[in-house]
Order: structure tokens, then C-alpha cells, then sequence
């Protein structure tokens, strides 16, 4: 984490766009999102689909990515 905000401020420095794949749970997606990428790829984001299949393009809430909606619910009170 420490070098990656810096790498990819020198992408951006040098005009190229970040594309960070592999997002596969809300750390590395809290990680890439601090760090300022341009784009996201992975499981925790969206499945992949075949081509020309039709998806939904609606954004999804970043609080429900990133794990914040979740509620605790006791099971024995």
C-alpha cells in the first residue's frame, strides 16, 4: 500500500488512466479507492458475463461494496 498511491499518481502525472483488477473483497477495493485508480475490475464488483450479454448498468452503492451496510443481527438476545 505504501508504494502503490505513488505509482499511480505518477501514472496519472504522465496522463495514463489506472486500472486495477483483481478487486475480490472490500479491502483491495478500499485499497484502490485510496489510491486513487480510474477503474475497477473484479468478483467483488460484478461476475463476468459473455460478451453481448445484457447486464445491468445501474452503480451500485459503494457502502454495499464496501461491506458498510451490513448489520448485525443477534441471534440469542
Amino acid at each position: 500500500e505504501r508504494f502503490f498511491r505513488p505509482l499511480v499518481s505518477a501514472l496519472h502525472d504522465r496522463g495514463t488512466k489506472v486500472l486495477v483488477e483483481g478487486i475480490e473483497n472490500a479491502t483491495r477495493l478500499r485499497v484502490a479507492l485510496d489510491g486513487g485508480v480510474d477503474l475497477l475490475q473484479g468478483y467483488h464488483l460484478a461476475r463476468p458475463v459473455l460478451a453481448g450479454t445484457v447486464f445491468d448498468e445501474e452503480p451500485l452503492p459503494i457502502d454495499r461494496l464496501l461491506g458498510m451496510d451490513n448489520n448485525v443481527v443477534p441471534l440469542f438476545g
